[in-house]
């Protein structure tokens, strides 16, 4: 019995958030980490509209699982995620926002970000 993710994608993010001196850098990304090597099930998955409502324009949202694209998402914002769906990249980038990944968050800091679950 295999413990642990087994994605790639996963094995990539929870490496990165806990590389060295990045872990030293916050508390969020150790949070981060530790909801990212949860079962996929017990992982987030949230929707644009939830982002939309609790979000500000260009403000730096954090999901540690899926972004789903049920709902509108009303301003440009950064989302980081471990997955997006196909119709959330679409209303992303058509809102003015970028989905990105946990690397550019670890470069970018903890500062100001929105931890969505």
């Amino acid at each position: 019995m295999v413990k642990g993710p087994e994605d790639i994608r996963t094995i990539e993010a929870i490496k990165t958030l806990t590389a060295g001196k990045t872990a030293q850098k916050s508390k969020m990304f150790g949070v981060l980490a530790k909801t990212l090597q949860a079962p996929r099930r017990a992982r987030p998955s949230v929707n644009l509209d939830k982002i939309s409502r609790f979000s500000q324009p260009k403000a730096v949202i954090v999901v540690a699982g899926k972004v789903l694209g049920a709902g509108k998402l009303s301003h440009p914002v950064d989302i980081v995620a471990l997955t997006f769906s196909e119709q959330a990249m679409k209303k992303i980038e058509d809102a003015g926002g970028a989905a990105r990944d946990f690397k550019w968050l670890v470069e970018k800091g903890s500062k100001g970000v929105i931890l969505l679950k």
